[in-house]
C-alpha cells in the first residue's frame, strides 16, 4: 500500500467491492491504498488498514453521538467526533486540542473535513450508490503533514457510511 501522504492531489476513489459486504477500498487507479471493513450492520464498529497503520473506529450514544478513533488494539483515544445531527456534520477533537470541522451539503452527495477555520483537507464528492457505495476523494496540500491524515481519510469515509445507513433505518422506519 502506498502511503497517505504520497497521495495528495491524486485521483482517488472509494469503492465497494461486493454490495453484500460493508468493505470499501480507496483506490488509486486499480491500486487498493486503504480498505475500511463495518464489521456488521448491528454496530458501528469499523477498522481501516493504511500502509501507515491499522486504525479502529466506533460510534456510541443516541441522541449525543460520538465516535471514538483508536490505533487497532490501543486503548487510548487518537481523537473524538462529536456529531451535529442538525448542522449535518460535526466536530473532531484531538488530545492535543486541534480541532477538525466534518460537513456535509443537504443531499448528502458531498462531505468536507476542514480545519476549525475552515480550510480544506479532505473532499469526498459524487457519494452515491444503490447497491455498491462509492465516491471520489481529493486529499489537498494542506494536509499532507498531518500526522493525522493516515486514520482521518478511512474515517471521513466511515461517516459517510453511517450517514447512508442512518438515512435508510430512518426511511424504512417511516
Amino acid at each position: 500500500m502506498v502511503r497517505m501522504s504520497e497521495l495528495i492531489a491524486r485521483e482517488l476513489h472509494w469503492v465497494q467491492p461486493s454490495s453484500m459486504k460493508q468493505y470499501y477500498e480507496l483506490q488509486a487507479g486499480d491500486v487498493a491504498v486503504c480498505t475500511l471493513h463495518l464489521e456488521s450492520s448491528f454496530n458501528s464498529r469499523a477498522t481501516a488498514v493504511t500502509a501507515d497503520g491499522s486504525f479502529e473506529f466506533d460510534r456510541k450514544g443516541f441522541w449525543q453521538r460520538q465516535s471514538t478513533i483508536r490505533a487497532t488494539g490501543g486503548m487510548e483515544d487518537i481523537a473524538l467526533y462529536n456529531a451535529n445531527t442538525w448542522r449535518q456534520g460535526g466536530t473532531l477533537v484531538l488530545p492535543n486540542g486541534r480541532t477538525y470541522m466534518v460537513k456535509s451539503n443537504f443531499w448528502s452527495t458531498q462531505f468536507y473535513v476542514t480545519t476549525q477555520d475552515e480550510q480544506p483537507l479532505i473532499s469526498i464528492t459524487k457519494i452515491g450508490g444503490v447497491f455498491h457505495y462509492s465516491g471520489n476523494v481529493e486529499i489537498l496540500s494542506l494536509a499532507k503533514n498531518l500526522p493525522e491524515l493516515p486514520w482521518l481519510v478511512p474515517f471521513a469515509w466511515y461517516l459517510v457510511m453511517l450517514q447512508f445507513r442512518d438515512s435508510a433505518s430512518a426511511a424504512a422506519a417511516t
